[in-house]
């Protein structure tokens, strides 16, 4: 009986020391998929695009974080001689950025991984307003269009460490020291030009050019960073 017990016991301390040592983490082959956590802003759980990272190893990572927006509104007013006319005026902000990059991550623990790494970053915006206007007697619409836009270049150091909690569960966070530069394009402005007997007229573009502007310094990913591998 006491034999009996004694392996159940060795048994028991065994299986408790293998479950101590189960690796939460990344091992090689996977893949993840993350979101942005802040539990006390106004708006908990974020996504400022979508970051995609690739394992080759249980040390290195290729990751890569793209972001699509696009917004459109539109206002109606109405003109014309019985004011019975709609004109719209149509406000739109697109954007697109890739920041693809690679982490070297360090043994840590068996829960925590930190890292190391770098990401360059490509983006454009562009925004636009076209207004509706009347331009004569008959009545005729035309929409004039107004847009800016800029497109950004970048390189950022970055360091972070992910803490799993459970299996294939992680939350973490990120800071970085970084470079970009951002080209402001061409200010965009359609105007109506009429000729001499007020009556014919043509769409003219006037084209208004802007500067450009370089930052260096720390950045931080303000929100908890929250993932998963599979």
């Amino acid at each position: 009986m006491k034999k009996v017990l004694m392996i159940a016991a060795v048994a028991l301390f065994v299986g408790s020391v293998a479950q101590a040592q189960d690796i939460y983490k990344q091992t090689g082959g996977e893949q993840n998929i993350e979101f942005l956590f802040a539990p006390l802003g106004s708006s908990p759980i974020g996504i400022n695009g979508i970051k995609y990272r690739k394992f080759t190893s249980a040390t290195t990572a290729w990751r890569a974080e793209v972001f699509l927006g696009f917004n459109s509104s539109t206002d109606i007013t109405v003109g014309g001689i019985d004011d019975d006319i709609e004109l719209k005026t149509t406000n739109s902000d697109f954007s697109i950025s890739i920041a693809p990059g690679i982490e070297k991550h360090f043994p840590g623990t068996d829960r925590l991984s930190p890292y190391v790494g770098g990401v360059v970053l490509v983006g454009f915006g562009r925004t636009a307003t076209g207004n509706e206007v009347i331009v004569n007697a008959d009545e005729d619409i035309e929409n004039l269009v107004s847009s800016n836009g800029n497109i950004t270049l970048g390189a950022n150091a970055i360091c972070g460490v992910d803490f799993y909690f459970a299996d294939n569960i992680y939350v973490g966070a990120e800071l970085g020291f970084g470079v970009a530069f951002t080209s402001e394009l061409d200010s965009k402005t359609e105007n109506i030009v009429f000729d001499d007997n007020l009556i014919d007229y043509e769409i003219e573009t006037e084209e208004v050019p802007n500067g450009n502007s370089f930052g260096i310094g720390p950045n931080v990913v303000a929100q908890i960073r929250v993932g998963f591998l599979f």
